[in-house]
């Protein structure tokens, strides 16, 4: 049951991050790189406008203000500019992201090693002295409400429909009264949500720190291993990540765990480049 109870956890962390990345790349075509940055930065959030643990309702209000305002912030500021630009420039421009938010944990926080100590204790035991905390068992809920929510958003509301078709013509969509700011807009806030919240459980099992951000290249690649534009992908792309990662640590050594993501990425993009359950997209260059 240890085993078990650990990969769900951390698979629900790494699908978090690979639903972000799924929401930007449906709504605008964008690969963010900034993501690892944006969750760690939204659980320093959280564990501050928490009090240190004291303020659980302060810390979900902070995280959903942070979510909006720094989503709301890069596009307007920096992604909106760049409609119609090629694709590498939008790439560029999250990665000088991830390094402001790097920079500013170190400014800010000082580069603090924090752990978020709400819901600590355990909620459920299992025999063999394996347990699931509180914030365990809301990092499992939490996740497989957001995916709910998340599929019936894009699929079934006439919101979801616009994001799909912003993503395969943004001009054609503003000239069928598409508002493309605000559906980018909202992409972006709902990424950083995912990744706010993503970062939070993280923080309630491990430390955060600038080392941590390396979480979001795991995101990336379990959403690259399920495909870009599949939230089914994400979830077993973020399952495969982590029982990989899991039998590495147990098994063969802790240190080759973060090489693991990156060697399963090779193998899936060497036989599907579109990943395990993306849509084959029509080439427009070689």
């Amino acid at each position: 049951m240890e085993v078990a109870a650990t990969v769900v956890i951390l698979t629900c962390t790494y699908a978090l991050l690979a639903a972000g990345v799924v929401i930007l790349y449906k709504a605008a075509r964008v690969v963010n790189f900034a993501h690892g940055e944006l969750a760690i930065v939204g659980g320093y959030v959280f564990y501050s406008a928490s009090l240190g643990g004291e303020s659980l309702w302060l810390a979900v209000v902070g995280a959903i203000c942070f979510s909006v305002i720094m989503g709301v912030m890069i596009y307007m500021s920096m992604l909106r500019r760049l409609l119609g630009e090629p694709l590498h420039v939008a790439i560029l421009v999250t990665i000088g992201i991830g390094i402001v938010l790097k920079s500013a944990i170190l400014v800010i926080w000082r580069a603090e090693r924090l752990t978020i100590d709400i819901g600590v204790a355990p909620a459920i035991r299992f025999a063999g002295g394996a347990s699931l905390s509180y914030m365990d068992v809301a990092s499992i809920a939490v996740t497989v409400l957001f995916f709910v929510a998340l599929y019936f958003f894009l699929t079934f509301t006439r919101m979801g429909v616009q994001f799909r078709g912003t993503a395969e013509n943004a001009l054609l969509a503003s000239q069928r009264g598409v508002n493309v700011n605000f559906v980018l807009s909202l992409a972006w806030v709902m990424a950083v949500f995912a990744a706010s919240l993503s970062g939070t459980f993280f923080g309630s099992r491990a430390f955060l720190s600038t080392e941590s951000v390396t979480i979001g290249l795991a995101g990336l690649v379990a959403a690259l291993v399920g495909g870009l534009d599949s939230l089914r992908g994400a979830i077993m792309g973020a399952l495969i990540v982590a029982g990989a990662q899991y039998l590495t640590v147990r098994l063969v050594d802790p240190v080759l765990s973060e090489t693991v993501p990156f060697l399963l990425l090779l193998v899936v993009m060497s036989v599907r480049p579109w990943g395990l359950f993306g849509t084959l997209e029509e080439l427009d260059r070689v």
